[in-house]
């Protein structure tokens, strides 16, 4: 692994709370878990860590998941709304939004598990997730490089991408429990740190 799993946990819930916060959904906010994970990465393990997006497919548990548009000659694709990030380091590809998958489908009822599986053990393609923790990536580059160019521009993405690292400490140091942050008004707010409990990994 790449990271433990407390670190992973850790960093989920750092964005969780920022983005709850922020009145976001965590639950469709994967390009915020993904471009602050990634900054985390960088920051405090010294990786060279890239957000990727496109179409992502996952076996959780039997049950599959599938972030993609169906285009009108039946294939699917990653390029429209549907679409989904994630991370990639070292080898390695992480989800940091995977815990909170449990919200996005509750009829689903996926449990909080960390997702970081090596890159090498994707699945061929989208038809062979055969197993539970068995993942499909392919990564629409241009579609990506497009949404971010728009996204980036708003000015409170690198203040919160820096709050995070900000507040996140590698086990077993410790870390606040919550942080106080000020909005454009110079109004100070408590964040607490919140998120879903771990039962495991992909």
């Amino acid at each position: 692994m790449l990271i433990k799993q407390t670190d992973y946990h850790r960093i989920y819930r750092v964005i969780n709370s920022l983005l709850i916060n922020e009145n976001a959904d965590p639950t469709t906010a994967s390009m915020y878990f993904s471009t602050f994970g990634a900054f985390i990465l960088e920051h405090h393990y010294k990786v060279k860590a890239k957000p990727k997006g496109g179409l992502a497919a996952y076996n959780l548990d039997g049950k599959r998941i599938l972030f993609a548009d169906h285009r009108d000659d039946g294939h699917v694709t990653g390029a429209g709304e549907n679409f989904h990030c994630w991370v990639e380091a070292d080898g390695w590809a992480i989800d940091f939004m995977a815990p909170a998958f449990s919200q996005a489908a509750a009829e689903l009822a996926v449990p909080a598990k960390m997702f970081q599986r090596p890159l090498s053990s994707m699945a061929p393609s989208i038809n062979d997730l055969n197993q539970s923790g068995d993942f499909f990536y392919k990564s629409e580059p241009e579609a990506t490089a497009r949404r971010f160019a728009d996204w980036r521009k708003q000015a409170m993405i690198g203040d919160l991408a820096s709050i995070a690292a900000g507040w996140f400490r590698k086990s077993p140091k410790q870390m606040q429990s919550s942080i106080s942050v000020s909005d454009q008004s110079k109004e100070s707010r408590i964040i607490p740190l919140s998120g879903n409990a771990l039962t495991g990994a992909w």
